[in-house]
């Protein structure tokens, strides 16, 4: 009996021995894997912050005030004239309809 007692116990650190490299094995691919996803994960973030970056340039080129005015000018829009020039008083109760007349016009 003791020598199927030997065996049995061989066989059975074997076995542990085998699942416990099973376990390692499983266990590296898992983090191989969550690895991989990170790694795309930070190439989606590098793309995007590359696109922010593409489009802060692009929102500082079309804001500059050069910009603005060659394309003022393309348009036909010149400054007003010094009797053109209308100053409201912040407490005048006649802005808020001005406002609207004006947004009225330009928008017809």
């Amino acid at each position: 009996m003791t020598a199927f007692r030997d065996r049995a116990k061989i066989v059975a650190v074997i076995i542990t021995v085998f699942l416990a490299f099973l376990l390692i094995i499983g266990v590296n691919a898992y983090t191989a894997k969550l690895q991989y996803e990170i790694n795309s994960l930070n190439r989606q973030i590098q793309e995007s912050e590359r696109v922010i970056q593409n489009l802060d340039v692009k929102i500082k080129n079309a804001t500059n005030i050069m910009n603005l005015e060659d394309r003022a000018l393309e348009l036909g829009l010149i400054h007003p004239s010094f009797d053109q020039i209308v100053y409201y008083d912040k407490n005048d109760a006649d802005i808020e309809e001005f406002a609207l007349a004006l947004m009225e016009t330009i928008y017809k």
